[in-house]
């Protein structure tokens, strides 16, 4: 593998030893890891010899700086990964439309290949209502992984409803108090997605409502609701005060490490129970369950959103758009998708997947799994969240925590800011 640095970025280039005259294929993206996108250009390359995949992996923050500028300067760019929210809109003019270019050189038609609900979430995203994105798969929040093992030592099920899951900070008390029940980052960002869970399970679709203006609000009872639930469990000692000052990373490792008996992340964290996963990554752990958020909310039903992610564009650029479109269909409905399914990042979008074997170690990782994955494709809201707003209702929350502002307070103000025209509504 040859390796050169591309600013900041690291470009790998993985060249094909069986082609005389090959042609490269310029690829963008934030996302799989490294690893996982060359063992992906590895299995492309193999089934096309002569195409060298340039591939430009950048960090998260910096994709979304980097890529719309390139995009607009016309920089030598075949394939680029487009984030799944207000950036399709923001660079469709810069982009071709897929379903043209599938019907010239796929191997069928983008609609046959892709799940509808997928692409009809594609077209939403522009306003011309034309397929710009192709989306490896699904993904949603929030969710609960499990330490089996601990469940098992401690004779305990996986929590379903609120009374369970006090129950169950009791028994992990009784069965280690130096155990924390439930890890996740207290960030703003992912207080609002745990509330919204919640808002779902009382209200389906309550999400669509507001963030589609159709009629929901912020400042509602259903929306009260929710909001009394989260702030109530921290009054309670469901989650714990220390959750607040925890980072997305020190709380993944809380749960990998065995410190904590359940971890609360959104569905990207599936990999978690597949066996191969956690070998690759070195996760000590050895049976990970996972089921839906408790239901939080009196008379509710697990509910989560969900919407596409990590989707593959071809620039209006393209050197070789008939080769970009032949990556594109490898990578997500092709047999590139075996090479990144086992991640379980997101639930494929290529219609009639299967996962292959050997993923699960357990029967209970396999219900788990398929659990969560029937939520995730039959979900109550679109996960099509609007980031900065995410931050000022978690700040919101986190302001309630920790003193006596009433939720009336805190949810009249979130609907005034909402309405105010500073942030990125749908309309």
């Amino acid at each position: 593998m040859k390796k050169h640095m591309l600013g900041t970025v690291a470009a790998i280039m993985l060249a094909s030893p069986l082609a005389a005259q090959d042609t490269t294929l310029e690829v963008w993206t934030w996302f799989p890891s490294e690893d996982v996108m060359t063992k992906i250009i590895d299995a492309f390359e193999a089934e096309n010899p002569g195409i060298d995949v340039n591939l430009n992996l950048f960090e998260s923050s910096a994709y979304q700086d980097r890529m719309p500028l390139a995009l607009a300067s016309g920089d030598a760019m075949d394939v680029v990964a487009v984030q799944t929210s207000t950036m399709v809109e923001l660079v469709r003019a810069d982009l071709m439309p897929l379903p043209a270019l599938f019907d010239a050189y796929g191997s069928a038609p983008l609609a046959d290949l892709l799940t509808e609900t997928a692409l009809a979430q594609a077209a939403a995203l522009a306003s011309d209502d034309e397929v710009y994105i192709a989306p490896m798969g699904i993904l949603g929040s929030a969710v609960v992984y499990y330490n089996g093992d601990m469940l098992d030592e401690m004779g305990i099920e996986m929590p379903t409803n609120r009374a369970e899951m006090m129950a169950f900070v009791e028994a992990v008390a009784a069965y280690n108090p130096d155990l924390l029940p439930y890890s996740f980052t207290g960030a703003n960002w992912f207080l609002d997605e745990i509330t919204l869970t919640i808002a779902e399970q009382g209200t389906p679709g309550f999400f669509n409502s507001v963030r589609y203006n159709q009629g929901g609000s912020w400042d509602s009872p259903e929306y009260a609701m929710a909001f009394d639930a989260i702030t109530s469990a921290y009054a309670d000692g469901i989650f714990a005060a220390d959750t607040l000052d925890l980072d997305y990373g020190r709380a993944a490792e809380l749960f990998q490490q065995g410190q904590a008996v359940a971890y609360i992340q959104g569905t990207w964290e599936n990999g978690m129970m597949s066996a191969p996963f956690r070998a690759a990554n070195s996760i000590p752990l050895e049976n990970v369950v996972g089921s839906p958020l408790p239901v939080m909310v009196e008379g509710g039903a697990p509910a989560i959103r969900s919407y596409i992610d990590v989707a593959l564009a071809v620039p209006a650029q393209a050197q070789n758009p008939e080769l970009s479109v032949q990556f594109i269909e490898f990578m997500t409905a092709g047999g590139g998708v075996a090479s990144w399914a086992d991640t379980l990042f997101v639930v494929p979008s290529a219609k009639d997947f299967t996962l292959p074997d050997g993923i699960f170690n357990s029967d209970a990782a396999q219900a788990s799994y398929d659990s969560i994955a029937d939520l995730l494709v039959n979900p109550t809201s679109d996960r099509n969240n609007v980031s900065d707003f995410s931050a000022a209702v978690g700040d919101a929350i986190i302001t309630a925590i920790l003193t006596d502002a009433s939720t009336q307070d805190q949810i009249t103000q979130l609907q005034s800011e909402w309405e105010s025209g500073r942030y990125s509504n749908a309309n």
